[in-house]
């Protein structure tokens, strides 16, 4: 894939994953699912609560690991005034994927995660809390 093909790709997922939470936090029964947005903080118990009762199979697997890497992204986002882009770093083990760093309330400014690695921790069988995991992606940049 071109650089270009990339970008485009790119920005057609920054543009879904904003009305896609929304969607997400209808779904799960939320009176004012639009916070999800500026707010997610507000949902993670939530999320982490009903994810601990689901049983995914193969068929829900990328609908729910898309809703959560968005989630955990945004999450990660907000609490540390960071962004999404895509990793062209070739020597990180991320390169290529779509992460969330450039965060301004980190000490290290080249701190980065993968939310989607953290969405597929959390739909394995026996996994985690998403609240958990939240928790240790958050330790890990706030010492990176």
């Amino acid at each position: 894939m071109t650089s270009v093909e990339t970008q485009q790709k790119f920005e057609q997922f920054l543009a879904e994953r904003m009305p896609v939470l929304v969607q997400f936090a209808q779904a799960l029964g939320s009176p004012e699912p639009h916070r999800i947005l500026n707010e997610p903080h507000l949902f993670s118990r939530g999320i982490s609560d009903w994810l601990s009762n689901q049983v995914v199979g193969s068929s829900d697997r990328v609908w729910l690991v898309t809703r959560l890497g968005y989630f955990v992204g945004e999450y990660l986002v907000m609490r540390y005034g960071g962004a999404w882009f895509v990793n062209e770093a070739p020597t990180s083990r991320y390169f290529g994927r779509y992460v969330v760093g450039h965060f301004g309330r980190l000490a290290n400014s080249n701190a980065l995660a993968d939310p989607f690695e953290v969405a597929m921790a959390a739909v394995e069988p026996n996994a985690q809390s998403l609240e958990e995991l939240l928790a240790e992606v958050s330790h890990a940049l706030e010492i990176a």
